[in-house]
């Protein structure tokens, strides 16, 4: 066991708790093979749920690995951020039991990617103590890119943006950089151990600073050497850093597989995170026309460009978010294939018709349904983490916007409550939408793709019969 649990893999900053080959060493690791077995499924758990994984997903990975290693009756649970699990031996044996806080590390897909594989070498019989080691050298492993590839791919989701709409190709850098600032002032900020409510607001005040610079661009043609720049357009490509569509949808996952708690804490969440992003944009835009700084900002929705361009720039801003989360080529291919699929359900469901709220949902329902079915035949792939990103071109962070600039108006458009509270009105209603397809498109996938996998099993019994029935002929 002792040689099994060595690992050559040099440590990383990221790891937030020790290996446990570092704890053997120490003498805190657990002495019996079902402890181990416990230690192991909440390790592999805490690295799924600190990704974003939902409750269900992550508790059955737990239940995977317990149930390799003879822990079929262990009690697994995971409440909003404390994973807990409790195993009774019997035999008048003292039960196990533990419990363990998600750790706040960025999320890394890749490494879930790993945990999946070793999770399916685990269920085919690998032992105990290679799969601890192997645990530790996916923990402590190398990211797939450089983190400053993956932080200029979080800025790249505002270039994606710029792609759905009819802008010049100058928005394309423009959109890139200035995503790109906002991302790490924001993420700074929570560096610094600032709640993710003034996160939110303060990277509310950078985008409306932004657009008034922008503004003050295009009103002083002797210096602005790019022509004219939309401050509507930087705007929104910025709010699609901050919108928190990834966290709703796996709210109501969560609530869907009733896991209550977790889908509660889940939730308000995001309506603390979305009040901030109000706050700071309302807030922002109500400093500068206090100080006399112009905003010139579009109260209409600016038109989408054609139809290829669109699927060209939700493919981009879904990959881009994937990217940003370390995702490995594969889970990158699947989020661009079922992402392109998914706009595009979405607008033959716009050209049949039926309404922005009915497409919004569709398009996320058909995305999610392929996911789920490529997942199973790749089943390595995180199918959370490509489902989070391909919600992303959806979220109606345009809505958001438009609808508080017309609650507080600009310096191009007098405020108009009503107006701006019907748009936020739709904005939510879309944002349901979409949590409530892609969560149906899950469920309507898992039992297919059951039954697909069930084909090749199938197909090789009926070879196998007919070969044994050619050898007794």
């Amino acid at each position: 066991m002792n040689e099994d649990l060595q690992s050559t893999d040099p440590p990383t900053i990221e790891t937030p708790q020790l290996s446990m080959r570092e704890l053997r060493q120490r003498g805190e690791l657990p002495a019996t093979k079902e402890g181990l077995t416990i230690e192991l499924a909440m390790r592999a758990a805490d690295l799924l749920a600190s990704a974003g994984a939902g409750a269900n997903d992550t508790v059955m990975v737990m239940r995977r690995i317990c149930a390799a290693y003879g822990l079929q009756r262990a009690q697994l649970d995971v409440t909003s951020n404390v994973i807990l699990a409790s195993y009774y031996p019997g035999e008048g044996m003292p039960p196990i039991t533990s419990m363990r806080t998600v750790s706040q590390v960025v999320p890394n897909l890749s490494k879930v990617y790993g945990v999946n594989d070793l999770v399916a070498q685990v269920t085919n019989g690998l032992s105990l103590g290679r799969a601890m080691r192997r645990f530790d050298g996916i923990r402590k492993g190398r990211e797939p890119y450089p983190p400053w590839l993956a932080a200029l791919a979080a800025g790249g989701v505002s270039m994606g943006v710029q792609l759905l709409y009819a802008t010049s190709w100058i928005m394309l850098p423009l959109g890139l950089i200035t995503g790109y600032l906002v991302n790490r002032f924001v993420y700074l900020l929570s560096r610094r151990g600032l709640p993710a409510l003034f996160q939110q607001m303060f990277g509310g005040w950078l985008i409306v600073a932004f657009a008034a610079g922008f503004t003050w661009l295009n009103s002083h043609p002797a210096v602005n050497v790019l022509g004219y720049v939309s401050p509507t357009a930087i705007a929104v490509g910025c709010v699609f850093q901050l919108v928190v569509g990834a966290r709703f949808v796996a709210g109501i996952q969560d609530a869907i597989d009733a896991f209550f708690v977790t889908a509660a804490a889940r939730m308000v969440q995001v309506v603390l995170m979305t009040a901030g992003l109000v706050v700071g944009l309302v807030s922002g835009l109500d400093l500068a026309r206090r100080l006399g700084v112009d905003v010139y900002i579009s109260a209409s929705v600016p038109p989408f460009g054609s139809a290829p361009g669109q699927v060209v720039g939700a493919t981009a801003t879904a990959v881009f978010t994937a990217m940003s989360y370390f995702a490995n080529r594969r889970t990158l291919a699947v989020t661009a294939v079922t992402t392109a699929l998914g706009w595009g359900a979405y607008l033959i469901a716009l050209n049949l018709g039926w309404g922005a709220i009915t497409a919004n949902f569709v398009g996320p329902m058909v995305a999610a349904f392929f996911v789920t079915l490529l997942v199973r035949r790749l089943w390595q792939i995180p199918a959370f983490g490509v489902i989070n990103a391909m919600g992303i071109p959806f979220v109606p962070g345009l809505g958001l916007y438009l609808g508080l600039i017309q609650m507080v108006g600009s310096a191009s458009a007098p405020a108009d409550p009503s107006t701006g509270g019907a748009t936020l009105g739709t904005a939510a209603a879309i944002a349901l939408a979409i949590a409530a397809g892609a969560s149906l498109g899950v469920l309507l996938g898992r039992p297919v793709s059951e039954q697909l996998m069930l084909i090749p099993h199938s197909w090789k019994q009926r070879r196998a019969k007919r070969k044994r029935r050619k050898a007794a002929a």
